[in-house]
């Protein structure tokens, strides 16, 4: 029997058998990933209402949510939406979100040594397929929450880098590092570890000319120079090259 997943690293979506289901429009998503947030725990409906408008609500608002929650009652087939005086709960296995996976696979690796923990963040950035809850235009909590998911993600993919690089495996890190500089141009630890992975694949003028490039975004862009650990891994390459 096909199993119920739901999706937030990415678009937020539920899926059976890797087929996607229809949930319906925007504002019944973020009703979803509200509930999935805080999965098996009561959300009052002031919560779910702060995930779906951006600003003031209308005074619609409340009689909205419970429309989608009653939608999403019928459309989701394998767990039980509830509701009592303190909101609604969605119960159901942890393990059918890929946030929650994605959280329990970053903390066993932090448990392991260096390869058995590289190779469990690897599968965790794999259930990644975009930006945390697709981006999404909802209200102020969803927001927050995609943020966090967010620096969780940069968090593993630093992690990641620096065990791969101890295991003297640079060529493993240079595609998700430059996926996530390239995205995130002004993450200066990152940056240092793909200069780092250059730098030991012999591709030292590709080293050289991401800190160029960045030093130079760094000063159009915010007004800044380098930190001391991004100058630090640049002036270590030039001292090797002498």
């Amino acid at each position: 029997m096909d199993h119920l997943e739901f999706r937030l690293l990415g678009s937020i979506d539920a899926c059976v058998g890797g087929r996607r289901l229809e949930i319906g429009p925007r504002k019944r998503r973020y009703v979803l990933a509200a509930l999935l947030l805080d999965l098996n725990r009561p959300v009052p409906v002031e919560r779910l209402i702060d995930a779906v408008w951006e600003g003031d609500p209308p005074d619609s608002a409340r009689m909205t949510v419970q429309g989608h929650v009653y939608r999403l009652r019928r459309s989701l087939h394998g767990v039980r939406l509830e509701s009592d005086a303190s909101g609604y709960a969605l119960l159901a296995d942890p393990e059918i979100v890929d946030a929650v996976r994605f959280r329990r696979l970053v903390a066993e690796a932090a448990r392991r040594d260096d390869g058995p923990g590289a190779d469990l963040l690897d599968e965790a950035l794999a259930l990644w397929r975009g930006p945390a809850l697709g981006d999404s235009g909802g209200g102020k909590s969803l927001a927050v929450a995609a943020v966090e998911l967010e620096e969780a993600r940069l968090a593993a993919v630093e992690e990641l880098a620096r065990r791969r690089l101890r295991l003297g495996q640079p060529e493993r890190v240079v595609g998700p590092l430059r996926a996530v500089v390239t995205a995130e141009p002004h993450q200066e630890r990152l940056v240092s570890l793909l200069m780092t992975s250059f730098y030991r694949l012999g591709r030292q003028a590709e080293a050289l000319e991401l800190y160029e490039r960045t030093r130079r975004e760094l000063a159009d862009q915010l007004g800044v120079d380098p930190g001391p650990e991004l100058r630090a891994t640049f002036e270590s390459l030039l001292a090797c090259q002498a």
